[in-house]
């Protein structure tokens, strides 16, 4: 059978220009033809044609339809593989329009006539901002529920009309009503985006860039600017409770004179969420480069290189959440940046001698000798007991001990070694003449005050004694005569024995001293020893450290502490008991204690800490001091 193309085209529905094209670029050219030139299509050609066709319904292409047939296989991969991923795009941007049609059609429906004018421009809008978001940013946009708020739903339109009459007004953007505006801003963000800070950004570079999206939604760089500054002044209006009014106005300086800075966090809160997301370890190169951008953000943004400033300005942000609206944080993400943190200022390993705990202690105590004046607590021995390589080191890396959680535990060690010597210092003009020194590590007490009467007795591990003693000849500190070391093991008790063999007398009143051990202790050993000290004479006191439950700590440094325990506990130092101030006064009641008081930030920082400009200062650490006295 042979068919002309006339007759090939009235049996396939092509026309006889179609044929005649297929032929000119060889995609399908007659087996035969006449003597006069007409052509004759035969059995193989039907065929071919009938397989053209079919690859027409997959949206092929001719040239991909002609390299198919006319290659090995008949059906390469790569050109189906192609055709599907056209087909899924067909599929996907079908979807788009769905989408859009439905947005379109629920503000139609809720909106009346007023909202069935600007349908168009809802479109266009719709249009501009899938030229510039994700398929996933899109959906968190265009979503629609009682916890969100999309472009142009009535409580948006409704602010943006407020904001625009304030500006008009000349409504000052450090008023109560700016501030009001600005939170309100502030939170439908956050319900618009779901508190996606990457979403947030693009958003903000369209609106500030495409005027006619300033044209449609009403918001323009000015009305950014102004809510900035609002909101600037409204964080301000938080501070206030945490610091002077001369640093409130510096925090506010900074905010308001360079906007630029606080529309930066997004953006670097995108980035720190996309290393979580991609599992990226938060002591990771990439993740400490994005947390000294954090910090530099941080300062530029709030206080500059005022230490004094940063302590209040980070006690008001762990203590006020609203503070950390607009820059999508959350949860997980706060956990995160707090392993990071952590991670950048590591616990020194277990060496030969001491704890981890003990020689972090001893290298914080030298750092305030060397960074702030006036000194809390002076220490002239507290660099030299260090040894030669350590003190090296740490002069080598003193900018890690400016970092806010190196300063935050500097006040802590500082401020409870002061507050236990001068407690010792008032028991011997009590007349007390003996002092244990429970958990002595590397602590200097003994040899700064040998002129001091009585008897000293430093009781610790026995590796932690030797380590020390070692470091104590090295550096050319003698013994005083009035120094005796009690090796213990608190969790294997022998403490009375043990200070008995010593020349402890029980009999006499005695001063305790009981710093960064009970947290390392089950409870049954820390009660059998303030037991031990319950039954000491009359006038005996002790004042011990303690750490209060983390999950009653503001969520910040709840998260930061609990990092803190977990390195610790890696190192084979694990926090294990943990008391309520409460509590804990009740049972030393029961022990057998006159009287007890608990001092914590709000007792410490007036008495040792008030009027600083170096960053010292006592936040919501869970440490906190008890005296007790029998």
């Amino acid at each position: 059978m042979r068919l002309k193309i006339g007759e090939l085209a009235k049996k396939t529905g092509l026309s006889v220009r179609a044929l005649h094209h297929y032929d000119a670029i060889g995609l399908l050219s007659p087996s035969e033809r006449t003597p006069g030139g007409a052509r004759l299509y035969g059995r193989d050609d039907l065929i071919r044609l009938h397989r053209i066709e079919a690859l027409k319904q997959l949206a092929c292409s001719l040239p991909d339809i002609k390299a198919t047939l006319d290659g090995p296989g008949g059906a390469p991969l790569q050109i189906l593989q192609r055709q599907i991923a056209a087909l899924d795009a067909r599929v996907l941007q079908a979807q788009r329009l769905s989408r859009r049609l439905q947005h379109v059609v629920d503000l139609l429906a809720g909106g009346g006539d007023a909202v069935a004018d600007d349908w168009l421009n809802i479109l266009e809008l719709m249009n501009m901002y899938q030229k510039h978001l994700s398929d996933e940013e899109l959906r968190t946009l265009m979503s629609s529920g009682p916890d969100t708020e999309a472009p142009m739903d009535p409580p948006w339109t409704q602010l943006i009309d407020e904001v625009r009459g304030g500006m008009r007004q000349g409504l000052p953007t450090d008023s109560a009503t700016a501030h009001a505006l600005a939170w309100r801003w502030m939170k439908l963000a956050i319900r618009m985006t779901n508190n996606d800070p990457a979403l947030a950004g693009k958003l903000m570079t369209l609106q500030a860039n495409e005027p006619r999206a300033q044209d449609i939604v009403g918001i323009t760089p000015a009305m950014f600017s102004w809510i900035g500054e609002a909101f600037a002044h409204a964080r301000c209006t938080l501070f206030a409770k945490y610091m002077s009014a001369a640093q409130v106005e510096e925090a506010r300086r900074r905010q308001t004179a360079n906007l630029a800075h606080m529309q930066a966090w997004p953006a670097l809160v995108a980035e720190l969420r996309a290393q979580m997301a991609a599992g990226t370890a938060p002591s990771s190169a990439p993740v400490q480069a994005l947390m000294q951008r954090w910090q530099q953000l941080f300062r530029d943004s709030y206080c500059g290189d005022d230490a004094a400033l940063e302590s209040r300005v980070r006690e008001a942000f762990m203590h006020e959440p609203d503070l950390r609206l607009g820059v999508g944080m959350d949860d997980a993400l706060l956990t995160y940046l707090q392993k990071a943190q952590v991670a950048g200022h590591h616990v020194p390993r277990e060496n030969a001698g001491p704890k981890p705990s003990a020689l972090m202690v001893a290298m914080q105590r030298a750092a305030h000798q060397l960074l702030e004046q006036p000194r809390v607590l002076d220490d002239p021995l507290a660099v030299r007991i260090l040894g030669e390589a350590d003190a090296q080191a740490l002069r080598a890396d003193l900018d890690k001990y400016r970092h806010p959680m190196a300063v935050g535990l500097r006040s802590s060690v500082v401020v409870r070694s002061r507050f236990a010597e001068d407690e010792w210092a008032a028991a011997v003009a009590r007349g007390v003449r003996q002092y244990v020194i429970l958990g002595a590590g590397l602590d200097t007490g003994a040899y700064r005050h040998a002129d001091v009467p009585g008897r000293i007795f430093e009781v610790d591990l026995p590796a932690t004694q030797a380590w020390k003693r070692a470091r104590l000849h090295e550096a050319g500190i003698a013994m005083p005569a009035s120094l005796c070391y009690v090796p213990v093991d608190f969790e294997s008790l022998g403490l009375a024995e043990s200070l008995a063999r010593a020349g402890f007398d029980a009999s006499q009143p005695a001063f305790f001293s009981w710093l960064g051990v009970t947290m390392y202790l089950d409870e049954d050993a820390v009660f059998e020893t303030l037991g031990f000290i319950a039954g000491c004479a009359k006038g005996s006191a002790v004042v011990l450290e303690y750490v209060i439950p983390l999950g009653g700590l503001p969520p910040m440094v709840r998260i930061a502490m609990e990092q803190v325990a977990a390195q610790l506990a890696e190192r084979g130092e694990p926090w294990k008991s943990f008391f309520e101030p409460a509590a804990l006064a009740d049972k030393l009641a029961a022990l057998g204690f006159s009287e007890s008081s608990s001092w914590g930030p709000a007792e410490l920082n007036p008495r040792y800490l008030a009027n600083r400009s170096d960053g010292l200062h006592l936040g919501a650490t869970p440490g906190r001091l008890m005296l007790a006295r029998i």
